[in-house]
């Protein structure tokens, strides 16, 4: 099983927002300013375990993102970075398969949790495909 979490930053570079994930993650594999940057390290055979992105970004928004991700070759979780923490955008991108959304305004404790929880999903989503390539 894999230990090392890889992850890719996603966020326009204006503002300080994903910033802070930085001292939580193992390997940033990448920043990408733009859907078309992320969706370069998400078509690599082995892409990032999670993506981290904000709202918005200059040709796109968190939903292609997701999109992207869900066309990555391995499972891959997203988790959407808000400004505010906002229950409906909540709602909607887990309803539209974000793993998780967390506010920059977070807790450290918090977004800890929300990385260990994703992480986990990812290895076992992973693992799974695997088997099921073996056998």
């Amino acid at each position: 099983m894999e230990d090392k979490i890889c992850a890719l930053l996603v966020h326009d570079g204006r503002g300080d927002q994903l910033s802070s994930l930085k001292q939580n993650l193992d390997d940033i594999v990448g920043v990408a300013k733009t859907c078309g940057e992320a969706a370069h390290y998400l078509q690599k055979p082995n892409p990032p375990h999670l993506v981290f992105t904000d709202t918005a970004m200059p040709d796109g928004t968190w939903r292609d993102v997701l999109k992207l991700a869900a066309k990555a070759p391995r499972p891959v979780n997203v988790i959407v970075v808000a400004r505010d923490a906002n229950f409906k955008l909540y709602i909607e991108a887990r309803d539209q398969g974000a793993f998780d959304l967390i506010a920059t305004s977070s807790s450290r404790p918090l977004v800890a949790e929300a990385l260990e929880d994703a992480a986990a999903d990812v290895f076992q989503r992973r693992e799974v495909q695997e088997l099921l390539m073996l056998g």
